[in-house]
């Protein structure tokens, strides 16, 4: 910024808060004479007469940047430099060091060793020392102004976090009152209709035991979409602890308990080794289950059904995929596939209350990362996650 523009933004009344700027020289007359040069930025500048007092002056205040007189009695410039880099306030206090022309060569090495950001010469130059100062305060007022920012981030971040806090203890006792005070009824509700059908099913016709057995299968509907909600609630809550997890390890283990449980199908499952990925074990476990799981179920119209879990290093990221050559889908409609309770599938051809990919999504989104699927009708479908 130009000296021309600081005297702007001060005749608009929009002056910003002036910042402190040391000057350190044990000649009044010099010092006189530099802040004079310095006048027209604007600045607060302070005087110290030595080293001693400009070490003072540093217990007292931050200053956006030090102009420090290399040859002063008692302790000269070099010494004084040196102090002040030993107290953590001023450690990365710019200096700037004013030496005589002729010793320029000399002074210079040893103050860049002590830290010197830059060199001024007598005799001075006005406009060099004012550009050269005015970087630094600017420098100095845009870390002000990044220090507030992290501060009212962190104040922000602090009640976001309580916020959310409370809402998944609202949350929570909403999981707990679907478990015992609504779901308790469920059960009785489909109970009493299954005694109904069996008890007095010689006093009813045919019409009312169907209607009993739609009331049985709406209940039991219902039911299922408690289950779901508790699923999305229990890898809601909780702390997640990282390790280093084997998911080739984990999906193998995943594979054969849906071959035990289906020993009506053939399905081929291919699973890349030495897949890795840094997780909570406990939610990498449900994530892979439901993406593993969800492909058996839409490639059992497959006569040869494939299943391929594996990886790739993919734009400096590494992403893990369940692929599989059932069904598919149309992209048109991928945005629904995370939603809850949101299907692309009639509920006769492939049953399921449209919560495991919501589960898939929201696991993902406690690991700070991302997760989508590819696809087409009839030629199978990708889902891609990165951790």
């Amino acid at each position: 910024m130009t000296t021309t523009q600081r005297a702007q933004r001060t005749t608009n009344g929009k002056r910003e808060t002036a910042v402190s700027v040391l000057l350190v020289d044990d000649d009044p007359t010099k010092r006189f004479a530099l802040k004079t040069v310095l006048a027209p930025l604007g600045e607060t500048v302070v005087e110290a007469s030595s080293g001693a007092d400009a070490l003072r002056q540093l217990l007292r205040q931050e200053f956006a940047v030090i102009l420090l007189d290399v040859r002063m009695p008692i302790m000269d410039g070099f010494e004084t430099a040196q102090l002040i880099r030993q107290r953590p306030r001023s450690e990365l206090t710019p200096i700037i060091f004013v030496t005589a022309l002729d010793q320029a060569q000399t002074d210079m090495g040893r103050g860049y060793e002590l830290g010197a950001v830059d060199f001024v010469f007598a005799p001075v130059v006005p406009a060099i020392l004012r550009a050269k100062v005015g970087v630094f305060v600017d420098l100095y007022r845009a870390q002000q102004e990044l220090r507030r920012y992290r501060t009212q981030l962190e104040e922000l971040v602090e009640e976001r976090t309580t916020a959310l806090t409370a809402i998944n203890r609202e949350l929570e006792a909403f999981s707990y009152s679907v478990s015992n005070d609504l779901r308790a009824p469920l059960l009785a509700f489909d109970g009493l209709s299954q005694a109904l059908l069996t008890d007095y099913a010689s006093q009813l016709d045919d019409r009312a035991k169907e209607y009993l057995q739609r009331m049985r299968g709406a209940s039991q509907r219902m039911g299922s979409v408690f289950d779901g909600l508790q699923a999305l609630f229990r890898v809601t809550a909780g702390e997640i602890h990282r390790e280093r997890v084997d998911i080739s390890a984990m999906a193998a283990e995943i594979a054969d308990e849906m071959r035990a449980s289906n020993h009506d199908r053939q399905v081929t499952v291919t699973i890349a080794p030495d897949l890795t990925v840094s997780s909570d074990a406990r939610l990498m476990r449900i994530l892979l289950g439901n993406l593993i799981s969800n492909a058996w179920k839409f490639t059992s119209p497959k006569p040869a059904a494939t299943i391929d879990v594996g990886g790739e290093h993919v734009d400096g990221e590494d992403r893990q995929f369940v692929r599989d050559n059932g069904v598919g889908f149309d992209m048109l409609y991928s945005h629904k596939l995370f939603g809850a309770f949101q299907r692309l599938h009639s509920q006769s051809e492939f049953p399921g209350m449209g919560i495991g990919l919501a589960t898939v999504r929201r696991i993902v989104n406690r690991h700070g990362g991302r997760c989508w699927a590819e696809g087409a009708v009839g030629e199978g479908a990708t889902f891609y996650f990165v951790l």
